[in-house]
């Protein structure tokens, strides 16, 4: 159920909306489920093993020529006791390689209410920036390159992940060195001539604070940088990140908030200060009888040069076996592009 799989549902005899608004977004069970190590105290069944996830994506550009883009990707989950493993390997797409995007075991202590994570998973952030995306639209400041620092928080990391919750609060800390370079359903590489790596480990810290219906959050994170030009001597980038954000839920109706800002104290290799800032403002309401949604979002980022966008979308389950998304992208001051996709996962859950 995760991530639009199967293998859940299968284990646990359960039906894909049980973790589900419109796969692949979670809902607050989904949502518990994954936290606590995709573990539940009910009996456990045989599984497929693999689960195939296709997406067939449809986008007018602003010149109006029509472009079909398939993707697919492989996707497994195994248990050994209490230390679950899971794997999205991507299949490729539009000439790129194949290759893992996501990769760990993840394991939860009901006593110390800890969750552990290592190998290589996505940031804790509040909105998934690659695998349960509500649309097709990156957010806000997540894909952003700061200079020629190309290290943006949609990448997903090599590292661990520890999680505890106190009382109301969930606290998160990170540790990577190095991180994947890519799209989830894979994509063909941009030369750019230029070699970076993690020089020092990045460490990030995220907290999230519940008060009934709202939600507030903090995260940061901070690390260095190398940067290696063709025929040019290597530099170093020492950065920071920081944010705020916020959610409420008034019945069906969800807003939610996020604001990061940043510092690169080399990101040029001339060791000049370079700032950013980005964020993002989201309304959506849920039919939750009919397990669909509609959303608008405000993305903005200054990097240096500022971009904002609105983007309207809707999606609905098809059959509660598939997606099917529909959006329209309007650059403020610019173009704007009308894009869908159909988003399905098999084998099927066994029916009850």
């Amino acid at each position: 159920m995760l991530l639009a799989i199967p293998l859940f549902a299968q284990r646990y005899h359960l039906a894909c909306e049980q973790c589900h608004t419109v796969i692949p977004e979670l809902n607050e069970f989904g949502q518990t489920f994954r936290e606590h190590g995709y573990q539940l105290d009910l009996p456990k069944h045989g599984t497929t093993g693999i689960a195939v996830r296709y997406q067939l994506q449809y986008q007018v550009d602003p010149v109006n020529s029509r472009r079909w883009t398939p993707g697919g990707v492989l996707l497994s989950n195994f248990d050994f006791g209490k230390v679950a493993a899971f794997v999205h390997y991507n299949l490729g797409a539009q000439g790129g390689p194949a290759g893992m995007y996501l990769g760990y075991l993840a394991t939860y202590n009901a006593h110390t209410q800890m969750l552990y994570r290592a190998g290589l998973f996505e940031l804790p952030l509040p909105q998934s920036p690659g695998q349960r995306l509500d649309d097709l639209q990156e957010y806000g400041y997540y894909g952003a390159h700061v200079g020629l620092n190309d290290l943006p928080l949609s990448s997903p990391r090599w590292g661990a992940q520890v999680e505890r919750t106190i009382g109301n609060a969930v606290v998160d800390a990170v540790l990577d060195t190095g991180e994947f370079k890519g799209a989830a359903y894979g994509g063909a590489p941009v030369p750019t001539g230029e070699t970076t790596f993690a020089e020092t480990p990045e460490l990030g810290l995220w907290a999230r604070e519940f008060f009934g219906s709202a939600v507030i959050g903090i995260e940061g994170l901070e690390g260095t940088r190398g940067i290696v030009l063709t025929g040019k001597p290597a530099f170093d980038d020492a950065y920071d990140r920081g944010a705020f954000w916020s959610q409420y839920t008034y019945g069906r109706l969800q807003l939610q908030g996020e604001q990061w800002w940043g510092r690169d104290f080399n990101a040029d290799g001339f060791g000049t200060l370079v700032g950013s800032a980005g964020g993002y403002l989201r309304a959506k309401y849920y039919f939750d009888d009919y397990h669909a949604y509609l959303g608008v979002r405000y993305d903005a980022y200054e990097n240096p040069v500022i971009t904002r966008d609105m983007t309207y979308y809707g999606a609905f389950m098809l059959f509660g076996r598939a997606r099917v998304l529909l959006q329209q992208v309007q650059t403020i001051g610019g173009t704007g592009s009308f894009g869908g996709a159909l988003t399905v996962a098999f084998p099927y859950p066994a029916k009850l």
